[in-house]
C-alpha cells in the first residue's frame, strides 16, 4: 500500500498525496455523499410504516386536495409525506437514524450522521453560489449555511426558498445540505416574508423556524400561491396597491363580468401588485393598461375598446396604457412559463 508521503508510484516525483492520492481522497468523498443519500432514500421509501399508515391517511385526506389546487399531485403528496414524518412523527427520523449509524462502516458517515437529528426548517434565500457550494441565509436569524453536496445550481442570487436542511459536519458548523428537495419562492421575497411575518403576528408567534413547523403545509401552500400568481386574498396590500385594486373593482362593476371573470381578473391583479410591488402614481394608468392586456388576451368579454376609447374611459395617454400593458403581458408570459 502507498502511503500518503511516499512517491506517487505514476513517476511524476511528487508525494502521492499531492497527485493521484487526490483522486483517492475524492473518490472516498463521492462514496460518503452516495452512502448519505442513500440513508435518505431509504427512510422515505420505508416510511410511512403499516403501523402509521392510518394518521398519516388523515392527513392526506385533510391537505393533499388543498396542495393539488395549485401543484401536481405527485409534489402534493410529497410535502405532506415530509410534514407527517418530521414534523408529526420525528420519533421514526430518530430510530432510523439510530439504525444507519450502528450499520455504517465509514466514521466520516458516521460523524455526519450522528448529527442528523438536528433537523432544520428554513425559510430564507440563496445568496450566492456555484456548483462545488452555495450559501443560504436564514431569513429569521440571519444566519448562513453554506451546501458543498450537489448545491443548486439553478437558483438566482437573492432568490427565496423553503426547505429541510440537515447539518454537515464536513464542512464546519455552519455546513448544512437538503433533506430532500427545496421549494422556491417566485418573485421578489421580501412581500412574501413580511406576509409571512404578519401571519406570525396573528398568532403570537416569536419563532419563526417554530411557526413554520407547525404551519408547514399552510406556508407550502401560501409559497406555491405566491409563485404561481393564484394568489387572492392572503397578501396584504399597501394602501397605494389596494388603491389599484379599487380602481379596477369599479371598473370590473360596470362591466358586469360573470363571478369567474372577476375572479380571475382581481387574482391576476392583486398577485401581480404582491409580487411585483409596481410604482403607483396614478391608479387608473395601471388599470388602463391592465384592460387593455385583458383585451389583448381575451381575458374579458364585450366591447372590445380602441386605444383612443380606453383612453377616454380611464383618464390616461394611450402611450402610458400601451407601457402598462406590456408590463403586464411580460408578466403573464413569466407566469405561463414557470407553469410548464
Amino acid at each position: 500500500m502507498v502511503g500518503r508521503n511516499d512517491p506517487c508510484p505514476c513517476g511524476s516525483g511528487k508525494k502521492y498525496k499531492k497527485c493521484h492520492g487526490k483522486e483517492q481522497s475524492v473518490s472516498v468523498n463521492d462514496l460518503v455523499n452516495e452512502e448519505l443519500f442513500k440513508v435518505r432514500q431509504l427512510f422515505f421509501s420505508e416510511n410511512p410504516n403499516q403501523e402509521q399508515l392510518a394518521d398519516f391517511r388523515e392527513l392526506q385526506q385533510e391537505w393533499q386536495p388543498r396542495l393539488m389546487k395549485t401543484m401536481a399531485e405527485n409534489d402534493a403528496q410529497a410535502f405532506v409525506i415530509e410534514n407527517f414524518l418530521f414534523m408529526k412523527k420525528p420519533e421514526l427520523w430518530q430510530e432510523h437514524l439510530d439504525k444507519q449509524i450502528e450499520l455504517s462502516q465509514r466514521p466520516t458517515t458516521q460523524d455526519v450522521l450522528k448529527n442528523w437529528s438536528d433537523v432544520k426548517v428554513f425559510v430564507g434565500q440563496y445568496v450566492k453560489g456555484d456548483e462545488s457550494s452555495a450559501q443560504f441565509k436564514d431569513a429569521f436569524t440571519g444566519e448562513t449555511y453554506t451546501m458543498s453536496d450537489q448545491p443548486p445550481t439553478d437558483m438566482e442570487d437573492g432568490q427565496g426558498l423553503l426547505a429541510i436542511l440537515l447539518p454537515d459536519s464536513r464542512v464546519g458548523e455552519e455546513g448544512a445540505l437538503f433533506l430532500n428537495g427545496y421549494l422556491t419562492i417566485v418573485g421578489e421575497f421580501a412581500p412574501f416574508f413580511e406576509q409571512l411575518k404578519a401571519d406570525m403576528k396573528k398568532e403570537n408567534a416569536t419563532d419563526g423556524e417554530r411557526y413554520v413547523r407547525d404551519n408547514y403545509l399552510a406556508v407550502v401552500e401560501s409559497i406555491v400561491k405566491y409563485s404561481t400568481g393564484t394568489v387572492d386574498e392572503s397578501i396584504d396590500l399597501s394602501p397605494e396597491h389596494q388603491s389599484v385594486m379599487d380602481e379596477l373593482q369599479k371598473h370590473v362593476q360596470e362591466a358586469d363580468f360573470d363571478a369567474e371573470t372577476v375572479d380571475n381578473v382581481t387574482s391576476i391583479m392583486n398577485s401581480y401588485l404582491a409580487s411585483q410591488q409596481p410604482s403607483v402614481q396614478k391608479p387608473e394608468a395601471l388599470v388602463g393598461g391592465y384592460w387593455r392586456f385583458l383585451q389583448d388576451h381575451e381575458l374579458i368579454k364585450g366591447p372590445m375598446l380602441a386605444p383612443k376609447q380606453l383612453s377616454e374611459k380611464f383618464g390616461v395617454a394611450s402611450s402610458t396604457i400601451l407601457k402598462r400593458s406590456k408590463e403586464f403581458g411580460s408578466y403573464f408570459d413569466e407566469l405561463l412559463a414557470k407553469a410548464k
